[in-house]
């Protein structure tokens, strides 16, 4: 569904969005995260892409790079990892929910079995559901790295917001980092997430500007 640009440094601005798109269209992906920061260059690099037809998303443009290096308070809240297809589907489905996401960006289910039998092949990736009441009240992933474990997907279904899912994901990756002696979570988050996570002791140690670009 994705393309990521980043480590943004650019010298031919028209060059360098042409071979992005000419990946995009052979890849089949059809959008692009083009992701900013202090360090990108030409110093107007932004404006320079918004001339190109990138554009600024309302609510996900300033994310946050934050660190958490230190235990993360618990949540009476299972959590578990996803153990099946089926259950994978179902997760997803709660994310797009409480992403609210659009119809035309979410994959149907036999492309979501074929994720998962692709992450169940690897143990770099995991998916996480948090239950309440018996039904899948949250959703989270993980990927592992020799250095620390980097959260993504996190999401909350609306009726069970307030209720220590989101907080009891964010402990089980912890307590899984640190089974895997690498106690260190980073996380890119926008301005929903960021004020949650600072509350559980999660740090700004960056920041990014993030343009969207559509085939």
């Amino acid at each position: 569904m994705w393309t990521a640009v980043q480590r943004i440094r650019l010298h031919d601005v028209d060059e360098d969005v042409d071979a992005v798109r000419s990946l995009m269209r052979v890849a089949g992906t059809p959008r692009a995260s083009w992701w900013l920061s202090e360090r990108s260059t030409p110093a107007d690099v932004e404006e320079q892409l918004l001339a190109r037809g990138l554009q600024r998303i309302e609510g996900d443009y300033h994310v946050e790079g934050m660190l958490l290096t230190t235990e993360p308070p618990r949540a009476d809240v299972e959590v578990r990892k996803v153990a099946s297809a089926d259950e994978f589907v179902e997760a997803v489905e709660t994310q797009h929910e409480a992403f609210n996401t659009a119809a035309a960006r979410r994959r149907d289910a036999a492309a979501l079995r074929e994720e998962f039998e692709l992450d169940r092949e690897s143990d770099v990736v995991a998916t996480y559901v948090a239950s309440i009441d018996g039904r899948i009240a949250a959703t989270a992933r993980a990927a592992f790295t020799p250095r620390g474990v980097l959260l993504f997907g996190g999401s909350t279904a609306p009726w069970a917001r307030g209720r220590g899912a989101y907080r009891a994901l964010v402990r089980a990756r912890w307590d899984d980092a640190v089974a895997r002696g690498t106690p260190t979570l980073a996380v890119q988050a926008g301005h929903m997430s960021a004020p949650i996570l600072r509350r559980l002791g999660f740090v700004t140690v960056c920041s990014f500007r993030r343009l969207e670009d559509v085939l």
